[in-house]
C-alpha cells in the first residue's frame, strides 16, 4: 500500500488494537529500553517484554487497557547489522516468547528490525539487506525460503538520532553544525538530558514531523508499505552522497505500518 507522506495531516492512535509484534534490535539496552517506554508508557499498550540475545528477561510492562496487544522486543544474535540474517538464532529467540503466550505463533504478524546504518560499515552487504527485508509480514522475493518476513528500519547514523529528534526543531541544520569528530551523539543527549521519561505523545509527533522534513529534504514523498525498498534505497543512497553525516530515523515507519499513526487528508 502506497502512503503520500508530504503535506500531510497526522493523528495517533493510542487504543489502536495492533495484535502481536515483534521488534528485533541491535542494542541490549538503549533499543528495548526506549520502545518499553513509548509502547508502556506513552501509548498505555497492554505488555511489552524485552528479550536480550542471552534469553534474558529486560523489560516488562502490563496494562489493562489493551488486552489484545503485545509488542515483543527481542535482541539479533550480535550488534552487527549482518547478524539478522542468522534465522536460527531469530527462530529460537522466537521460541523464548511462547513461555508468555502459549499460543504465539510469529508467523504472519509484523516484525521489525531497528538497526543503526554508519556510513563506515559494508555497503554492498547493508544494500543487499534493503533489499531482502522490505515487508513487515511476507517474506521478499529474494527471502523467499524464510517462514516470516521482516522490514528493516535504519537510523542514520544511529538510534540517538530519534531520540535527538524528539527534542529538536531542525534535524536537517543539526547534522551541519554538529562535530561528529570532537563529540558523540550519546555525549550530546546525556549534556541535553534528552531522557526517554521525557518523551511523550507531542515529542513523538515532533519527531515525525521530523522525518517528514527530512524525507521532503531528499524529495521522497511517499512509501509502498508493501515493498519499502524503493524508499530505503533512495535514503541510503542520498546519505552515502552526502558530505555531512545525514540525521534520521525510520523508527516510526512501524508505526505507520501499524496504524498507530495515521497520515490523514
Amino acid at each position: 500500500m502506497e502512503y503520500k507522506i508530504a503535506g500531510k495531516k497526522v493523528k495517533f492512535n493510542k487504543d489502536k488494537n495492533i495484535g502481536n509484534v515483534i521488534y528485533i534490535v541491535e542494542g541490549e539496552r538503549r533499543e528495548i529500553m526506549l520502545l518499553g517506554h513509548i509502547f508502556s508508557e506513552i501509548l498505555k499498550y497492554q505488555e511489552v517484554i524485552g528479550i536480550d540475545r542471552n534469553g534474558r528477561e529486560r523489560v516488562k510492562y502490563i496494562s489493562k487497557e489493551n488486552r489484545n496487544s503485545k509488542v515483543f522486543v527481542i535482541n539479533s544474535e550480535k550488534s552487527n547489522i549482518q547478524s539478522i540474517t542468522n534465522t536460527e538464532f531469530r527462530d529460537k529467540q522466537f521460541e523464548l516468547l511462547k513461555n508468555y503466550d502459549e499460543e504465539f505463533n510469529y508467523e504472519n504478524i509484523p516484525i521489525y528490525y531497528i538497526f543503526d546504518c554508519d556510513r563506515k560499515k559494508d555497503k554492498e552487504n547493508i544494500k543487499r539487506l534493503i533489499n531482502t527485508y522490505i515487508n513487515s509480514r511476507e517474506p521478499s522475493e529474494e527471502n523467499k525460503y524464510d517462514s516470516v518476513g521482516g522490514m528493516l528500519l535504519l537510523s542514520y547514523p544511529s538510534i540517538e538520532s530519534f531520540i535527538i529528534s524528539n527534542f529538536e526543531n531542525d534535524m536537517i541544520k543539526f547534522n551541519k553544525r554538529f562535530n561528529f569528530e570532537t563529540q558523540t551523539l550519546k555525549e550530546y543527549i546525556g549534556l541535553n538530558k534528552y531522557d526517554n521519561q521525557k518523551m511523550s505523545i507531542n515529542t513523538l509527533l515532533n519527531s515525525f514531523n521530523e522525518l517528514l522534513k527530512s524525507l521532503n529534504n531528499i524529495n521522497i514523498n511517499e512509501i509502498n508499505l508493501d515493498n519499502i525498498k524503493k524508499f530505503n534505497n533512495e535514503i541510503f543512497e542520498y546519505e552515502q552522497k552526502n558530505k555531512n553525516q545525514y540525521m534520521i530515523s525510520l523508527l516510526l515507519i512501524s508505526f505507520i505500518d501499524l496504524g498507530i499513526i495515521e497520515i490523514v487528508d
